[in-house]
């Protein structure tokens, strides 16, 4: 069930975002606020991780900062990665594993990579 909500959710962030800004990329590679503060906040994680400072609810209380940090850009990709790294978070919290946890972390590093002005 859970699986099926994250998917609906995933195609209704996509759906959305061919409705927003940067038409010719449908907003793929837009750095605007929303998606440098969500890269921001993800390189902020990503070093707390590293130095495995985080439990699963702090996880989720910073994956949800750059989620909803997400929320606010054009970019349909960034939505899309913080919206799985989101969900990742929330099964740690309610006691599942999160087997995808590192391959959305790079998913979404990759995707703030490629951003542009």
């Amino acid at each position: 069930m859970r699986s099926v909500v994250i998917a609906c959710g995933l195609a209704a962030v996509l759906l959305v975002s061919g409705c927003s800004a940067g038409a010719a990329s449908g907003g793929a590679a837009v750095a605007d606020q929303g998606a440098e503060r969500a890269c921001a906040g993800l390189q902020e994680l990503v070093a707390a991780l590293t130095a495995r400072t985080l439990g699963a609810a702090e996880l989720r209380a910073k994956l949800g900062q750059v989620y909803n940090d997400a929320l606010t850009s054009a970019n349909p990709i960034v939505r899309a990665r913080a919206v799985a790294l989101f969900a990742d978070a929330t099964t740690m919290t309610t006691g599942g594993q999160a087997p995808t946890l590192s391959a959305d972390l790079q998913a979404m590093t990759d995707a703030c990579e490629g951003l542009t002005s």
